[in-house]
């Protein structure tokens, strides 16, 4: 390293250091793409979200600038490990690994962006705007005990009207994406309660990884810009007093735009199935843990083979004690009873291998269809 690359890497440092409050460094992992800011001292050797790829110091690289605010962990250590053992639950051979008091011991808080965005917007909407009433008809029925009867029945239909108007209005805190895999994050994770903010603190950080965001606001606008056209959206639907709203047009201009950098508390916690890692996010205000739930085959198949083993003892048995009959009357029973029982396990012996190839098969598949 040169001495420029060497005073540019402690300029960043200094100056990351003086926005978040502690000493930082940027890491990055080129396979699943990703950015981290890591105390220095604790830069991880892996991927802290893919767990696959070694990861590289940025000397070069910013990160992001300091967060103003943050939600809290509402979980504790004891509340994790009860949101890991619901999770576990249900899933037949389990992975060594696959235990709660392993997974909440390996846990660390992660640290996810969020851009909460303030705005002026004035423009001209137009929309459909419905209103529900009900319609009351009457239907005749017939049963054998009382013959015909007309039965009067309500039913809700909508009625469209156009609506238009002209608006100017300033709206706070509106949640835009600051990552480019944000729907995808989030649709694992679930909802957050951002009314639960509070100022950020540098103690925050402790034993935390922070995902870096990869959406500046520029590149973020696009998403802010749809969000605070549904929040328009809804503040017109409200105005007008209907129950329904479609074909909403909006033609505005947005000004007083203020963009603030939010924390939103996650765990990251792994265990290992098949030679492979798989990482589990689990929501650090609700506790809701999402990865995938993938069975031992090993142990499924060890299972498996003891039963067919067992089956085949007992085949012997039955035969050894079906040729000895003759010499040995009494030895009939015994194969009477060996024999049915051997060929009951041959019969159950594929099933754990069978059940847990389905079971992760169907576990792969459902992660794969999460956007």
């Amino acid at each position: 390293m040169s001495q420029g690359e060497g005073t540019g890497r402690r300029q960043t440092e200094r100056g990351q250091a003086e926005a978040w409050g502690v000493p930082l460094v940027t890491v990055h992992c080129t396979p699943c793409g990703a950015s981290y800011l890591v105390a220095g001292s604790a830069a991880p050797a892996h991927c802290p979200f893919c767990l696959q790829g070694l990861v590289e110091v940025e000397p070069g690289a910013s990160g992001a600038g300091m967060p103003e605010q943050a939600l809290p962990y509402r979980f504790s250590e004891a509340d994790l490990r009860q949101a890991f053992e619901r999770w576990v639950a249900g899933v037949w051979f389990r992975p060594h690994d696959m235990r709660a008091s392993v997974l909440a011991e390996r846990a660390c808080r992660y640290l996810l962006p969020l851009w909460l965005v303030d705005g002026q917007v004035q423009g001209v909407w137009e929309a459909e705007v419905g209103f529900d009433y009900q319609v009351v008809s009457h239907q005749d029925r017939y049963s054998e005990r009382a013959g015909w009867r007309s039965q009067e029945v309500a039913e809700t239909r909508v009625r469209w009207e156009p609506r238009a108007g002209r608006l100017i209005r300033n709206y706070e805190n509106v949640a835009a994406p600051a990552l480019t895999d944000h729907r995808a994050v989030m649709s694992r994770l679930g909802r957050y309660d951002l009314d639960q903010r509070i100022a950020y603190s540098p103690d925050l950080l402790v034993d935390a990884v922070v995902r870096v965001p990869s959406l500046d606001p520029e590149a973020a606008w696009p998403g802010a810009e749809a969000a605070l056209n549904r929040a328009v959206e809804a503040e017109c639907l409200q105005a007008t007093g209907a129950d329904h709203i479609r074909t909403f047009a909006l033609q505005a201009e947005y000004g007083s735009l203020n963009w603030t950098l939010l924390l939103l508390p996650t765990y990251l916690t792994w265990y290992r199935e098949g030679g492979q890692i798989w990482p589990l996010l689990a929501n650090g205000q609700t506790g809701r843990v999402s990865g995938a739930r993938r069975a031992s085959a090993r142990r499924a198949g060890t299972v498996s083979a003891v039963l067919g083993l067992l089956a085949l003892l007992l085949f012997v048995v039955g035969g050894l004690g079906a040729a000895l009959s003759p010499l040995l009357p009494p030895l009939v029973v015994l194969a009477g009873a060996a024999l049915p029982l051997g060929l009951l396990l041959a019969l159950l012996a594929p099933v754990p291998a069978i059940a847990v190839w389905v079971f992760n098969r169907r576990s792969t598949a459902a992660e794969d269809r999460s956007p």
